[in-house]
């Protein structure tokens, strides 16, 4: 439980460092190394798979707010959302909540690897965003890359953002060859979502695009190619289960008619039930109904005689002590009477 309010106090200061930062444009508002290993450290502590958590849940809703509002100005920026993607799927693999906001931003990284003039960048619906109209491409090769190499997430963030590393071939076929490792995570994570064609196929369109560039090859075209099969093939199983609505087949029902039966000799009381069964418990029903009405009638009568009865005495007794107190009320009016008359006491000797 300490725990838990100590990070919540923590999340609360870094919420308000990032709306500060986010203020200042020439400042980065991206989180530091120490706040991405302490939400990562977070995640593993807590659960992850609770609908609302105390500390989980502002997390997470944080780092979708790090994806959506914070530019990218570096190279070192697609690191940083690279990572918190990671983490956002990590999440969801626990929860199976649906995050948009990390897929759009791998969306965003794969935009960055097009050309500008690219036709599908022109006509693509966060084209017209104004966050991204100035989009750079931060992830366009230009020059082939035999081997793509992992990144060392701690290394990285320890460069400086000047670096030459951060505008090398191999460091952004390194993010691309990630953001495609996450995507596939997000593809088997949300495969059972019935809008998935419509959340991944713009995503498979990029992917396409990417590996038709010119220096894209080798193992990352690979990659980039079977993710984006995988997206195809998975859309196509939803799209051949997927059936046109129709109009309802169905008859109209006719309204059913009742013809009315009389009884010729009709007797008010009488119950023409055909179901002997059923008419004699009716009838019982009904015996029992009288029954209890009719004591419970009694039972008002003997508890109002019973009410009347003690009225009665505690009215005599009333008229007792009335007559007592009238009584010992004219004694002492006639001893006050003899007293202040000098009626009383005459007959007593004077003492000396």
């Amino acid at each position: 439980m300490f725990a838990a309010v100590c990070a919540r106090h923590r999340l609360h200061r870094i919420r308000a460092q990032f709306c500060e930062d986010i203020k200042n444009p020439e400042q980065s508002c991206w989180p530091s190394l120490k706040t991405l290993f302490l939400l990562r450290f977070w995640f593993v502590v807590f659960p992850c798979s609770d609908y609302r958590h105390v500390v989980t849940t502002p997390s997470i809703l944080l780092i979708c707010e790090y994806l959506m509002r914070c530019p990218i100005t570096t190279g070192r920026d697609t690191v940083i959302g690279s990572f918190l993607c990671s983490m956002v799927l990590s999440v969801a693999r626990q929860s199976q909540k649906f995050y948009p906001e990390a897929v759009i931003f791998l969306r965003t990284l794969l935009m960055s690897a097009l050309e500008t003039e690219s036709k599908l960048l022109q006509h693509s619906q966060f084209y017209y965003l104004s966050e991204l109209k100035m989009l750079n491409p931060w992830l366009r090769l230009h020059s082939c890359v035999s081997e793509v190499q992992p990144l060392d997430f701690p290394i990285v963030m320890n460069i400086p953002e000047s670096s030459p590393f951060f505008n090398s071939d191999s460091f952004r076929a390194s993010v691309l060859m990630s953001v495609c490792q996450t995507l596939r995570g997000f593809v088997d994570t949300y495969e059972g979502y019935n809008s998935f064609p419509e959340i991944f196929l713009p995503v498979s369109t990029l992917l396409r695009e990417v590996a038709r560039q010119e220096y894209v090859s080798g193992a990352l075209q690979d990659t980039i190619k079977d993710v984006s099969e995988l997206i195809e093939r998975k859309a196509d199983e939803y799209h051949m289960l997927r059936q046109p609505l129709q109009m309802r087949k169905q008859k109209p029902m006719p309204i059913k008619l009742l013809n009315p039966k009389f009884e010729e000799n009709f007797v008010k009381g009488r119950d023409y039930d055909p179901d002997r069964e059923r008419a004699e418990g009716k009838k019982l029903k009904k015996e029992y109904n009288r029954e209890r009405k009719g004591a419970a009638r009694e039972l008002r009568k003997d508890n109002q005689f019973l009410f009347a009865l003690k009225e009665r005495d505690r009215a005599l007794r009333e008229e007792e002590r009335t007559e007592k107190y009238g009584k010992a009320r004219a004694f002492l009016q006639e001893q006050e009477h003899a007293f202040k008359s000098g009626q009383l006491g005459k007959g007593r000797k004077r003492r000396r």
